[in-house]
């Protein structure tokens, strides 16, 4: 594994390991690349150093040579193989965690994955436990927000071709059907590919009043600012994935990126004392505020650190620990709201616009 940067080192000393953790140390692995190592720091920032359970580190492993599946496979293997390693917080997408679940399981290791949609996370077995809305829950909110919200008829479906992109689309085109609807169009795409091409040739033969959305921050705002140039009366609608920097965002998007209507698991209320003071302390650590991915990944990390807080560093009993979670016990009360890995329970969705740099939320849809 790479050893973190200079930069970082006296931070990472004190609650946060590279590769090394102290003897006896319960560990939480990170399995999150370089570009998203803040939340690790502030939720490092506040661990226990000595319990009567021992205590706790996180160990962040952030190499990034290779494919996306060899790099995932390989990030995981190395965290399973750490000495007390109690659960992990990872992976960053939908493939990635799916590709490298079976490894964890084999171990016997509790994986939290805190922003990945697919629904088949659920079912891959007892040591995986998502977080977020799956592709279902989304694509409800979706329909809800462009047929009843904002009133579209034709919707046209721009969507990445990976296991987010082609979940969420396929979730969302069941839900037209179920109300006797479907797509003017259905638009995939990859990394790189000749967005404004696609986008000429779509408008051309679905002249949709909705452009519905699904990928990456980078691609969205392009697609966003493409579809605004040439038509500024479609709305436009974006699934979770293009929330992220919110200056990068509208930068790329240009005009465009006030009339973008965003999806998101957390708007921070600053009223609640937990979230200003995990806002604060973000921005002491990273100068800016956190990312609605930036606060599930904190709240997964507290989660496990809970977890061994409670029933010591035992995978089994922190599994079990999880699963009572909203059950038996509480539901852990994270920055984000509740947080239960049982199915049907409520998972938080918002839609929100830029206002001044600022996500507002709207009342098209409201908060789930």
């Amino acid at each position: 594994m790479r050893p973190f940067t200079t930069m970082v080192l006296p931070i990472l000393a004190v609650a946060m390991a590279a590769c090394k953790q102290p003897t006896g140390a319960a560990v939480i692995g990170y399995a999150f690349p370089r570009d998203a190592q803040r939340a690790a720091l502030v939720a490092a920032s506040g661990l226990p150093t000595d319990t009567t359970r021992g205590s706790i580190r996180i160990v962040g492993d952030w190499d990034s040579g290779g494919t996306e599946s060899t790099v995932e496979i390989a990030r995981a293997h190395r965290l399973v193989a750490l000495p007390r390693v109690m659960g992990v917080v990872g992976h960053a997408a939908s493939r990635g965690t799916l590709i490298t679940a079976p490894i964890y399981m084999e171990a016997g290791i509790p994986l939290l994955v805190p922003t990945a949609t697919s629904s088949r996370l659920w079912e891959v077995g007892e040591w995986i436990f998502p977080m977020a809305p799956n592709d279902s829950v989304e694509a409800a909110f979706l329909g809800q927000v462009a047929v009843e919200g904002l009133g579209a008829t034709r919707i046209a479906v721009y969507f990445v071709n990976t296991v987010y992109g082609t979940g969420i689309r396929s979730a969302f085109r069941r839900w037209l059907a179920e109300r006797g609807r479907k797509p003017v169009d259905e638009v995939p795409y990859v990394t790189g590919a000749d967005l404004e091409t696609l986008v000429e040739a779509s408008l051309k033969r679905s002249h949709p009043d909705l452009a519905l959305l699904v990928g990456r921050q980078a691609e969205v705002a392009q697609l966003a600012g493409l579809l605004y140039e040439r038509d500024p009366a479609i709305r436009l609608l974006a699934a979770d994935g293009a929330f992220d920097q919110v200056s990068t965002l509208e930068e790329t998007a240009g005009p465009a990126a006030d009339s973008l209507y965003l999806t998101t698991f957390w708007v921070p209320d600053t009223t609640v004392p937990a979230q200003r003071d995990f806002v604060r302390r973000y921005r002491l650590e990273s100068g800016r505020a956190p990312t609605p991915f930036e606060a599930m990944r904190f709240d997964a990390l507290m989660v496990l650190a809970q977890a061994i807080q409670e029933v010591g560093p035992d995978r089994a009993r922190i599994r079990d620990w999880l699963e009572s979670l909203g059950g038996s016990r509480p539901a852990y009360q994270g920055v984000t709201g509740e947080v239960t890995f049982r199915r049907g329970a409520r998972r938080n969705l918002f839609l929100v616009r830029l206002r001044d740099g600022v996500p507002v939320p709207t009342p098209e849809a409201g908060a789930w």
